[in-house]
């Protein structure tokens, strides 16, 4: 079985806890979506299955750097 590298996981993980102290309590739906999609990615990289836990970890990154881009505003 490929393992991917969970440095990435990690990294989602750490961007997600720093937009939840950054965001305003009406971007709870943005956060809970950012939470599952970093859920679904771990699932997938714990069934072995590299392509979607990367695709949804490209999701994931996606979002907050749009995210981002929007707090910068």
């Amino acid at each position: 079985m490929m393992t991917m590298n969970s440095q990435t996981l990690v990294e989602l993980e750490a961007e997600i806890v720093e937009l939840e102290e950054a965001f305003p309590a009406t971007w709870d739906r943005l956060l809970d979506t950012l939470r599952k999609l970093l859920s679904q990615a771990q699932d997938y990289h714990r069934k072995g299955n590299l392509q979607e836990a990367r695709l949804t970890l490209n999701s994931a990154f996606m979002l907050v750097e749009r995210a981002k881009s929007e707090l910068k505003k």
